[in-house]
C-alpha cells in the first residue's frame, strides 16, 4: 500500500509541478515578498527583528487570499473523478483511499514547494540587508502558509469526492474560498455585535476554530511579534486562552483537526461513489 501511495503521489507531484500557473504563482509570491520587504522598510531602515515582523504583517493578507484559492483550484482539479475518466487507474488493485491520499500528498508537495520558494526569496533579501535576527519567525510564517495550503487541499479533496463533475466541484470550491476568506469574519463579527456582552465574546472565541484562515492569522501574527494587530476575534481568542502560548497550542490542535477531518470525509465519500 505504501509503495502504491508513493507512486501516485509522485505522479501527481510531477503533473502539478508542470502546471504553468503554479510556476507563475511561485514568481508571484517571490515578487510580493520582495515588494513587501521594501514597502515595510525592512531592506533599508529596520533591524532584522523589526524587518521580518513588518514584512510578515504585510504578507499575511496576501497569503490568506491567494494560498486558499490556489489550494482549492489545484486540489479540486486534480482530485475530481468524472464518470468514465480514470477508469484504468481505478481498475487497478489499488484502494480508492490510496488514490485520494496519494494525490493529496503529491499536490501538497508541489504547492508547498511553490510557496516555500517564493516567500523564501523575500526572506533571503531581508536577511542579507537587515540581518538574520528575526529569521526564525519568518521561517515559521512560511511553514504556517504551507500548513494553510495543505488544509485547503484537504477541503478540496472532500469537495472533489462529493461530486462527479469538475465544473460543479470548482463552483463549490470557489464558494468555499469566498466563505472562509471573505464572508466568515464579517458574519462572526456581526453576530457577536448583535449578541452583546459575554456571549458575544464567546462567539468571537469560537469563531476562530471554525475557520482555518483565522487560526493561521492568529498564530502567524502572534509568533511574528505583532500580536497587537490580531483583530477582534483573535484578541478575544488569545485573551480567553491566557496568552499567545495557549493560543498557539489551541491553534495547532484546531489545524490538525481541519487537516484530517476533510480528508477523512473525502475518503468516505469516494469509497461510497459509483465510479
Amino acid at each position: 500500500m505504501t509503495k502504491n501511495l508513493l507512486a501516485i503521489a509522485r505522479l501527481e507531484f510531477v503533473g502539478a509541478a508542470r502546471l504553468k500557473w503554479l510556476r507563475l504563482l511561485t514568481a508571484a509570491f517571490a515578487t510580493l515578498a520582495l515588494a513587501a520587504a521594501y514597502s515595510a522598510g525592512a531592506a533599508q531602515e529596520l533591524s532584522g527583528v523589526d524587518g521580518f515582523a513588518r514584512t510578515t504583517m504585510s504578507l499575511i493578507p496576501v497569503v490568506l487570499l491567494l494560498v486558499p484559492l490556489a489550494a482549492l483550484v489545484l486540489g479540486v482539479s486534480g482530485q475530481t473523478v468524472e464518470s468514465g475518466h480514470d477508469a484504468f487507474l481505478f481498475a487497478q488493485p489499488i484502494g480508492r483511499s490510496t488514490v485520494l491520499v496519494g494525490r493529496w500528498l503529491g499536490e501538497a508537495a508541489a504547492l508547498s514547494g511553490a510557496i516555500g520558494a517564493g516567500l523564501g526569496l523575500g526572506g533571503v533579501l531581508i536577511a542579507i540587508s537587515a540581518g538574520v535576527d528575526g529569521a526564525p519567525r519568518f521561517v515559521f510564517f512560511i511553514a504556517a502558509s504551507i500548513v494553510l495550503a495543505i488544509v485547503f487541499l484537504s477541503i478540496a479533496a472532500a469537495i472533489a469526492a462529493y461530486t462527479d463533475r469538475r465544473v460543479t466541484a470548482l463552483s463549490i470550491g470557489t464558494f468555499a474560498w469566498f466563505f472562509f476568506v471573505l464572508l466568515y469574519d464579517g458574519a462572526a463579527l456581526s453576530l457577536a455585535g448583535w449578541l452583546t456582552g459575554s456571549l458575544g465574546g464567546r462567539i468571537l472565541f469560537g469563531s476562530v476554530f471554525g475557520n482555518p484562515t483565522d487560526l493561521i492569522r492568529v498564530v502567524a501574527l502572534s509568533v511574528s511579534g505583532t500580536p497587537n494587530v490580531l483583530g477582534a476575534a483573535g484578541d478575544a481568542w488569545v485573551r480567553f486562552l491566557g496568552g499567545a502560548t495557549g493560543a498557539a497550542v489551541a491553534a495547532a490542535v484546531g489545524l490538525v483537526v481541519w487537516l484530517i477531518a476533510p480528508l477523512f470525509v473525502g475518503v468516505r465519500l469516494i469509497s461510497s461513489r459509483d465510479l
